[in-house]
């Protein structure tokens, strides 16, 4: 049985990805934060200084880039667009139809959630991504939905205490979001597993929480809990972490469709930006930024497995002109 996608949809989903399919997703999405006491601190406009020569000079290296929803049109990019939608903001003056006409690719939406927590309040998020869904049907735009879990009782989410949880939480996520009733067209995810507590990625003086087989174990599990293309996102870990745990994913029958490096990933650019100006930020990119994009590549390259083969493949599709003019 094919699965029916709309044409506008197939063809802004093959802007994103590059020519095998795979999602490799730059994101230069979150604002910094002039206030926050450990992030580097910039104004607005050294903020779209920033974003536009990082975009500038990494959008080769990437299918796409996920900019956020205040200047997220306004930076020069050579790749797809992956703009962030905060629906749940109450001062957001956007809509999907107002981000179509802005000529982006997609939408990306993230929001928090425990699927252990009661049903009101997970009611009430819900029902926001069904509505959002429909909106994104009817403005003919893929829909990229990053749910970042947490649990009532555990707030560190660096502890040994929330790693332990972190699988069931994340796995049990994707069992709701999967459900076609939300429309989702992309899921992304965090790493279901703190590899900080991984045996043989641990620290020396830290105990493991799982073994290498239990980890290889939970990483299949929740890649086959999804009928939905999924890819990863860096979350709170650096690049050269993140790069090796989506590569053992791969290595464990994984089947993800690409990744997003995002924000944390550029926290030492910025401050080589602010202390040394473009020609710091420049030579930062050609000799760490870079090289850790390209080695995410590389093992995108060898694991990721093309967004539509969730689908059965390109040949599984079936695609239809959408009948709505916005």
């Amino acid at each position: 049985m094919k699965t029916k996608i709309s044409r506008g949809k197939f063809e802004n989903l093959q802007k994103l990805a590059d020519d095998e399919g795979t999602l490799s997703i730059l994101g230069l999405d979150k604002p910094f934060n002039p206030t926050s006491k450990t992030e580097p601190v910039c104004n607005l406009e050294q903020s779209m200084e920033f974003k536009q020569i990082v975009s500038e000079y990494l959008s080769n290296t990437a299918s796409g880039i996920l900019f956020d929803r205040l200047d997220g049109m306004k930076v020069i990019q050579h790749a797809g667009v992956l703009t962030d939608y905060d629906v749940f903001s109450k001062n957001s003056l956007l809509s999907l139809n107002r981000l179509a006409h802005a000529k982006t690719n997609a939408v990306k939406v993230t929001f928090t959630y425990n699927p252990h927590t009661d049903d009101k309040t997970n009611d009430q998020k819900l029902a926001r991504l069904e509505r959002l869904g429909a909106e994104a049907l009817a403005a003919d735009l893929p829909l990229f939905v990053a749910p970042l879990t947490y649990d009532d009782n555990v707030a560190d989410k660096t502890s040994p205490e929330f790693a332990k949880l972190q699988p069931s939480l994340v796995i049990d996520t994707l069992k709701e979001l999967t459900k076609q009733r939300y429309h989702i067209d992309i899921l992304e995810i965090e790493i279901p597993l703190n590899f900080d507590f991984v045996e043989g990625f641990t620290a020396p003086d830290q105990p493991a929480v799982y073994s290498k087989r239990e980890a290889a174990k939970l990483l299949k599990e929740a890649s086959d809990t999804t009928t939905r293309p999924f890819i990863y996102q860096n979350g709170l870990n650096t690049m050269a972490t993140f790069n090796q745990a989506v590569k053992f994913a791969g290595q464990s029958g994984a089947k993800f469709s690409g990744a997003v490096a995002s924000y944390t990933a550029w926290s030492e650019a910025l401050t080589s930006y602010l202390n040394q100006g473009e020609v710091g930020l420049k030579n930062w990119l050609e000799t760490v930024g870079k090289p850790n994009l390209e080695n995410l590549n590389n093992i995108l390259e060898n694991y990721a497995t093309p967004w539509y083969d969730r689908f059965g493949g390109l040949k599984s599709l079936d695609l239809f002109d959408n009948p709505i003019e916005l």
